[in-house]
């Protein structure tokens, strides 16, 4: 096995487990790592692969509720004869995979990725390393095998979960969701609105939907409407094109731009007064790295909802359960000076900006020094 290579299995579930991996990779290779990224369900069959992404974007999209009985019944039955049958149906072509590369270590991004490849240790008796890295602000019960050597999540508030599942503490890391954060310390706000040509002075929202772009943006918008003072609305559309076109067409009071995918989502995060969106784990990491305020809108049953109930308990993010309550809860946050400055303190005792940094730290004692501690991350 070679000891310096390393393989991060993702999921193409929308853009966030794939830009976790990006980011990460770009840590590990600084400290001479081998390290290559394999889409899971890619790395079985390419017409699985589509067969499965396919599915997943029309459930979220146009059934979320039949998604979230999924995903609660994934978390109620974790070992249930059905998923035991769908591992054993995948296991010999990840082996051959991983035979194939000659890693010594494993690095997953997506809860099914980390039970398909922990399955797949067991069955053959690898030697190979399993990390998981948790990309939502909670630990589903998929994520937990004796195969996995440690667990890299999101906050250390969530280190109860080892004794909910009844495994050593110590196998948790509480290192952050890794993002790019590099020029977004270069530049304060208003260094930002001036290079990303925004006006200064007014009050400015971020609209974001995640990679996949599925926030009820024209829903928004209309809601956003009855908001009595003129604002800045940067509305991120990732990769739905259709929404984009829609937005371009709308007609508001407000000022608004509308961009697709970007390379520059976190430095007009920053540039914003608060953020507008779902509840996707790297979504909120990014905000928080930010210390942008959260107004969480309408969050995919399942793993948004358990992002959204962390934030709210620690108080860097409130949630607008219908469109009308969307400006009131604005107004709250955008002229009210203490409860802004509030939340953005609860956002900066949450915020984890060395996360990619941490985990590459870690690895890299466990692979060279034989010890990984806690002090490594703190």
């Amino acid at each position: 096995m070679n000891k310096r290579k390393i393989i991060i299995f993702s999921v193409s579930f929308g853009n966030g487990h794939n830009q976790v991996s990006k980011v990460l990779l770009s840590h590990l290779r600084a400290k001479n790592f081998d390290v290559e990224i394999i889409d899971t369900f890619d790395a079985i069959n390419k017409l699985f692969h589509k067969v499965v992404l396919d599915s997943y974007l029309q459930l979220i999209r146009y059934r979320p509720s039949v998604w979230g009985k999924l995903y609660q019944y994934s978390e109620d039955n974790p070992n249930s004869l059905l998923l035991k049958q769908f591992n054993a149906f995948l296991t010999n072509k990840l082996y051959r995979t991983l035979q194939e590369k000659q890693t010594a270590m494993i690095i997953t991004t997506h809860p099914i990725a980390t039970t398909l490849l922990a399955n797949v240790i067991r069955k053959k008796k690898l030697t190979v390393k399993l990390y998981a890295l948790l990309t939502d602000f909670a630990v589903h019960p998929m994520s937990i095998h004796e195969e996995v050597t440690g667990y890299f999540i999101a906050s250390e508030h969530l280190r109860y979960y080892a004794s909910m599942y009844k495994i050593d503490e110590g196998r948790f890391y509480p290192t952050g969701i890794p993002t790019t954060k590099a020029k977004v310390d270069q530049f304060s706000k208003t260094e930002l609105r001036k290079k990303l040509h925004l006006d200064k002075g007014m009050k400015t929202v971020l609209v974001a939907g995640g990679g996949v772009g599925l926030a009820k943006f024209t829903k928004i918008l209309t809601g956003l409407e009855q908001f009595e003072d003129k604002l800045q609305i940067i509305c991120v559309t990732g990769e739905n094109k259709r929404a984009k076109a829609k937005i371009e067409r709308y007609q508001s009071k407000h000022q608004i731009r509308v961009l697709g995918f970007t390379n520059l989502f976190m430095e007009y995060l920053k540039a914003s007064d608060v953020i507008l969106s779902k509840a996707g784990g790297v979504t909120m990491s990014e905000a928080l790295v930010c210390e942008t305020p959260i107004i969480i809108f309408q969050p995919l049953p399942g793993q948004e909802e358990q992002n959204s109930q962390f934030l709210m308990n620690y108080g860097a993010a409130i949630k607008a359960e219908i469109v009308e309550e969307i400006p009131v809860l604005l107004e709250r946050i955008i002229f009210n000076d203490h409860y802004h400055s509030l939340m953005t303190e609860n956002a900066t005792k949450l915020k984890q900006p060395e996360a990619a940094s941490n985990i590459a730290t870690i690895i890299y004692s466990d692979c060279f020094e034989n010890r990984i501690t806690q002090e490594l991350i703190r």
